[in-house]
C-alpha cells in the first residue's frame, strides 16, 4: 500500500511537470475537474494514469528490458544533473549561501525539519532489495547495490541543492520548476530551462519505474507466504515476471494517481512509513527478546512502551515550539541509556544471522526523520518512530554494544 500510494503521487507530479515544459504554470489545467467529486479528489489526472499504464506493461513484458529502458533514462538524466550543477557553481555566487538571512536562517530546527522532509526522498532505495532473484550473486550485488545507491544519491542530492541556492538566493526559488526557472533567470538560456524541465520528468519515469518493479515483487513474496492469495504469486512462464502482482498493482496506483490531490498522498505517506518502521522495530526486538512458553513478554513490552512514551514527550515538546537541540539529545541520550540497559538484562533468545552490519546506520537514519510539518493529529503518531527507530532499532545494528552484551 505504501508503495501504491508513493508511485501514485510521483505520477501526478509529472502531469506538474510536464504542464511546465509547455509554459504552463498552472498543473490543474493539464487534470480535468469533476464537480460531482469532493474537493482533493476532484482534479481527474489523466497523464498520470497513462504513464502508470505504459510502465505496467513495460515491466510485466520483461525484467531485462525494464531495466535496459531504466539504465538509458537514467543515463540521461544524470548527464542532466551534471549540467545542471556544472552551470550552477560556475554561473552562481557564493554570497547567496547567507543572503539574505544567513547561512541557517531558520536555525537548528529549520535543518531538522527540512531534513525529515528531504526523508521522503529516500523512500523507495530499499526496493534494489527485490531484485535479488534476477541478478547474479546476490549476496554481494544487493548490498553494493543499495549502499552505493545510498551513497551516491545523498552526495548528487547535495549537490544539486548547493548549486540551486549558488544560482539564487531561497527566496526567489520558484516551487513549481525550480532548477528550470534558476537556470533561465540566471543564464537567459531558454533552451536550457525547456531541457531542465524534460529531464525532470524523466527523472520521474525512471523513479516510477524502479518503484513499480519493486512492489510488485513484494507483493510476490506476500504471496507466496499465503498471506495474500497464491495467485498473485505466479511467475508468467514466458515473460518470467510477477504478471497477476503487475497488473493489479498497476491499477491500483492509476486509481489513487486519477482521484487524490498529491498533498494529501504525501500525508498518506508519511503516515505509511512512520507505521512500518514503528512496528517492524517493535517486532524485531519483541522477537529476538520473547520466546512463548520461555520468557515473559512483559519486560519487553514495558521498554517498548517507555521508548514510545519518551518518543512522544519529545516530539510533543517539539511541535509546541519549545524544543530545541538540547532536548533531542536528552532524549536520544535518555533513550540509548534505556536500551542499553534492557539489553544487559535481558539477553534475546533469538539471535541475528551474522552478516552485513552497518555501524550507526539506525541513528543516522532516525535523525533524518525527525519532526516535519504534517497535518494537527499526527504528530503523536510520527513521534513514536523518532526514538524506536534511533535507539531500539539502531541496537541491533551496532557491532561494538552486540560484542560488548553479547561476546
Amino acid at each position: 500500500m505504501e508503495y501504491v500510494i508513493s508511485n501514485a503521487m510521483v505520477a501526478r507530479s509529472f502531469t506538474s511537470y510536464l504542464a511546465t515544459i509547455y509554459g504552463v504554470s498552472d498543473s490543474n489545467s493539464w487534470r480535468i475537474e469533476a464537480q460531482c467529486l469532493s474537493p482533493g479528489y476532484n482534479m481527474l489526472d489523466l497523464p498520470a494514469v497513462a504513464l502508470i499504464a505504459v510502465l505496467t506493461m513495460c515491466i510485466s513484458y520483461s525484467t531485462k528490458v525494464s531495466c535496459r529502458v531504466n539504465l538509458v533514462i537514467t543515463t540521461f538524466h544524470m548527464a542532466l544533473m551534471g549540467f545542471v550543477v556544472a552551470i550552477g557553481f560556475a554561473k552562481g555566487s557564493i554570497s547567496n549561501l547567507t543572503h539574505p538571512d544567513g547561512f541557517a536562517p531558520f536555525g537548528t530546527k529549520g535543518v531538522w525539519n527540512g531534513a525529515a522532509l528531504v526523508y521522503f526522498s529516500y523512500i523507495g532505495y530499499d526496493a534494489v532489495s527485490t531484485m535479488a532473484e534476477e541478478v547474479h550473486l546476490p549476496s554481494k550485488a544487493m548490498p553494493r547495490g543499495i549502499a552505493g545507491s545510498l551513497v551516491f544519491v545523498t552526495c548528487l542530492y547535495c549537490l544539486m541543492a548547493a548549486s540551486l541556492v549558488l544560482l539564487l538566493p531561497y527566496t526567489q526559488i520558484n516551487m513549481m520548476a525550480p532548477f528550470a526557472t534558476a537556470l533561465c533567470e540566471k543564464t537567459g538560456w531558454k533552451w536550457a530551462s525547456v531541457v531542465v524541465r524534460i529531464g525532470a520528468c524523466i527523472g520521474i519515469v525512471s523513479s516510477l519505474l524502479v518503484a513499480m518493479l519493486g512492489q510488485a515483487r513484494y507483493f510476490c513474496v506476500i504471496a507466496r507466504a499465503h498471506l495474500l492469495p497464491s495467485w498473485f504469486a505466479r511467475i508468467h512462464p514466458r515473460t518470467k515476471t510477477p504478471l497477476n502482482a503487475s497488473i493489479v498493482l498497476g491499477a491500483c496506483t492509476s486509481i489513487v494517481a486519477l482521484f487524490t490531490d498529491m498533498h494529501i498522498l504525501l500525508d498518506l505517506i508519511a503516515i505509511g512509513t512512520v507505521f512500518v518502521f514503528y512496528m517492524v522495530a517493535n517486532a524485531l526486538i519483541f522477537k529476538r527478546h520473547v520466546r512463548r512458553g520461555e520468557t515473559s513478554p512483559w519486560p519487553t513490552l514495558g521498554f517498548l512502551l517507555s521508548i514510545s512514551c519518551i518518543a512522544i514527550g519529545v516530539t510533543t515538546y517539539w511541535q509546541t515550539g519549545e524544543g530545541n537541540a538540547t532536548t533531542l539529545a536528552l532524549g536520544l541520550t535518555i533513550g540509548i541509556f534505556l536500551s542499553l540497559v534492557f539489553k544487559a538484562l535481558f539477553p534475546m533468545v533469538s539471535y541475528p544471522r551474522k552478516g552485513m552490519a552497518c555501524p550507526l546506520y539506525a541513528y543516522l537514519g532516525g535523525l533524518l526523520y525527525l519532526p516535519q510539518h504534517l497535518p494537527h493529529g499526527l504528530d503523536l503518531n510520527r513521534g513514536f518512530c523518532k526514538v524506536c527507530h534511533l535507539v531500539v532499532f539502531g541496537c541491533d545494528f551496532l557491532p561494538c554494544l552486540q560484542l560488548t552484551l553479547f561476546p
